[in-house]
């Protein structure tokens, strides 16, 4: 009689804890099973998410995927995979491709735009246009196609005494017009004045 007593104090005692297992709420990267039990969320591998949304009591049943196109995840771990990084929505040129478990690698800005550097010495991962008055420290603004200036026409001696010459012989036809122009003026006044001393007298 007092076995079987403490056969059943004994289940009595374990119902309680059962119970309470069950009304627990199971945590941030937790789900609950089939029995009612908190259970860690999967872990899945680099490349890899979980098939489905995972803790506070949901998640059962979950499984490791890959991760879709254009995401990737570096490495084991509860998070999902993220976007990767497009270099040219940021002006940059891109010097490696992305993967399901890396991000795509940008290199330098495209031509007309440069790195922006903050006060603390880092630069902004996103290149901005030169625009009318780039710095003058940024060599992806300098060498633009409309800041570069033309290089000066190289004159040889031979064109110098050439323009000369063709100078001169313009100012001497010049010259000789207005004497013409000066003595015709003189004939005409000449022509015309004895006539009109003769009439007079």
């Amino acid at each position: 009689m007092q076995q079987s007593l403490t056969r059943i104090n004994g289940c009595s005692s374990q119902v309680p804890a059962r119970a309470e297992e069950q009304s627990r709420e199971c945590r941030e990267q937790e789900y609950k099973d089939r029995f009612g039990n908190c259970k860690a969320c999967k872990q899945c591998d680099a490349g890899q998410e979980l098939s489905k949304e995972c803790g506070f009591g949901y998640g059962e049943g979950a499984r490791c995927v890959p991760c879709r196109n254009s995401r990737f995840k570096e490495d084991r771990s509860l998070q999902k995979c993220k976007p990767c990084l497009d270099c040219g929505l940021i002006n940059r040129f891109q010097k490696g491709n992305c993967s399901s478990t890396s991000n795509a690698v940008c290199g330098d800005c495209l031509p007309g735009y440069y790195r922006k550097t903050k006060l603390s010495g880092f630069q902004d991962m996103e290149c901005i246009p030169c625009g009318d008055a780039p710095p003058p420290y940024e060599p992806h603004c300098s060498g633009r196609v409309n800041l570069v200036p033309l290089p000066p026409v190289a004159t040889s001696p031979r064109d110098v005494a050439l323009a000369a010459v063709i100078c001169s012989a313009l100012a001497t036809v010049l010259l000789a017009l207005l004497v013409l122009c000066v003595i015709y003026c003189k004939r005409q006044l000449l022509e015309k004045k004895p006539s009109g001393e003769f009439l007079h007298i």
